[in-house]
Formats: C-alpha cells, sequence, structure tokens
C-alpha cells in the first residue's frame, strides 16, 4: 500500500512552483496538496486547499503550515527587488521564517530550491543569499532537508524579465558546448526541478544539495 502524504508548497505561483503543484495533483502518493500565497493562483483541483497569506507574517499562515513535506520554491532578483535589505528577507529570512514555523508544526522534510554555485562565504550577494539560507534552514534540525541547485531556470515566466530572457537565448547556443564537469551550467527546464523535488521528498537522497545536473539524472533525463 502506498504512502500518503500532504504538501505545503510556497511559491505556487511561480515559473517552477506551478509546475510542482500540477505535478504534486497527478502524483497519487499526495492526497493534499497546500498552497499558502499573496495572490490567489489559478489553479483548481480537489485536492487543493489554497490559503492567501502573508508569508512575512507567520501569525496568517501558522494553522494552515501541517503537512509531511514543505516545499519552498519562493524567490526574486536583483532587477525586481534592487533593495538590498528587502532582496534578503525574500531570499533568506522568508524561507527561514517559514521553514521554523513549519518545523515547529511537526513537519519532519523539507525541500527548497536555492541555486547553483550557493555559498554562505560567497563574495556575490545572490549566492551568499542562497548559502546562508540553506546553512540556517539546515541548522533548524530537519529529519531531513534536502536543497535543489539549479542552473539558469528555462521556461517563460507570466512577468517580463529582460536581461534573463536574453541570457536564455544565448545560454541555448552555449549548452550543447557544456559538457563533462560543466554539464551542471546547462539551462534546466521547471518541471524537471520540480520531478526531482517530488522524487527526493518520497524516497531521499544522498546528499542534502542537489546540483543542476544531477536533478535531470534523478528526473530521469
Amino acid at each position: 500500500m502506498l504512502m500518503k502524504y500532504t504538501a505545503v508548497v510556497i511559491g505556487a505561483t511561480g515559473l517552477t512552483g506551478s509546475r510542482l503543484v500540477n505535478l504534486l495533483f497527478d502524483n497519487e502518493q499526495y492526497e493534499r496538496v497546500i498552497t499558502l500565497s499573496r495572490k490567489r493562483t489559478k489553479l483548481n483541483h480537489r485536492k487543493h486547499e489554497s490559503h492567501i497569506v502573508d508569508l512575512f507574517d507567520p501569525a496568517t499562515y501558522t494553522d494552515f503550515l501541517k503537512a509531511d513535506h514543505l516545499f519552498i520554491c519562493t524567490g526574486t532578483t536583483q532587477a525586481k527587488t534592487p533593495d538590498k535589505e528587502e532582496y534578503y528577507r525574500i531570499e533568506h529570512d522568508l524561507p527561514v521564517q517559514v521553514a521554523e514555523v513549519a518545523l515547529h508544526n511537526g513537519v519532519q522534510k523539507v525541500i527548497a530550491i536555492s541555486a547553483l554555485g550557493a555559498n554562505a562565504d560567497s563574495k556575490f550577494m545572490y549566492n551568499r543569499g542562497k548559502g546562508e539560507m540553506e546553512r540556517d534552514i539546515e541548522k533548524l534540525g530537519f529529519k531531513e532537508a534536502y536543497f535543489v541547485q539549479p542552473a539558469l531556470i528555462g521556461g517563460e515566466r507570466e512577468e517580463q524579465r529582460k536581461f534573463e530572457s536574453a541570457w536564455k537565448k544565448i545560454q541555448k547556443l552555449i549548452d550543447p558546448l557544456l559538457i563533462g564537469f560543466l554539464k551542471k551550467y546547462r539551462t534546466i527546464e521547471p518541471e524537471t526541478i520540480a520531478q526531482s523535488m517530488i522524487y527526493v521528498a518520497i524516497n531521499g537522497y544522498e546528499k542534502s544539495r542537489i546540483e543542476s545536473d544531477e536533478l535531470n539524472v534523478i528526473a530521469g533525463l
């Protein structure tokens, strides 16, 4: 008999988060999928339980954050959030705070989207913020904590990110040249990341940090 799980997803309206939720709907091992977001999702499914919350205010979501698996798919860009303090709040403070509430509510497993090159000691703000997020969630003491580290994520976003769109066109030309140990820098599709996150949530993985090329292997690509 298959184990049945409840998932909580934050960042369900984003590029990867929306794919993740739809895959959770299709997966027979998940009987409930709870989304916590600041705006209403377009998702409609019998498994779905949606709550409009302020993710910076635990009082608005503590009662809903009860599940087997927590999936964290939040994030921003420096172009969209130029203020450094606000950027750090979104990239680091928000996921760590949500994870802390989840752990307090009995959630034992968290799977968060980080980034290739995440490093708490990095000189680069983006990599350092992601690395500190990984470090501080890990320190909370979950039974299992995993961080998927994708390279440039493919697919089309609802919001326009001009620099990212231009870079994706260049990256498509570069990808075939990235072989051997450089394969992890190839563009990765959001569906691949989402598939891998679900696999890791159900089956576990030998490492807590999973780089982009490994996500392709996990997803069977």
